[in-house]
């Protein structure tokens, strides 16, 4: 579970979440519209890092 949710960006038909973990470390998640989590990736050092994998990974693999 998050200690810290950083942003929440709906692109395209899929939601971008960027939160906190306990270990100091960013992790981004990929929901769809039909709310299935499709990836998750962890350990990033900043929330703009994560958010920016989130957004390339969502623009490589779902649009």
């Amino acid at each position: 579970m998050y200690q810290k949710i950083y942003c929440v960006n709906h692109i395209g038909k899929n939601l971008l979440i960027v939160g906190y973990l306990e270990h100091k470390q960013w992790q981004f998640q990929v929901v769809t519209s039909t709310g299935e989590m499709v990836k998750q990736v962890n350990q990033f050092s900043t929330p703009q890092q994560a958010e920016n994998e989130g957004k390339k990974w969502i623009d490589d693999n779902l649009k």
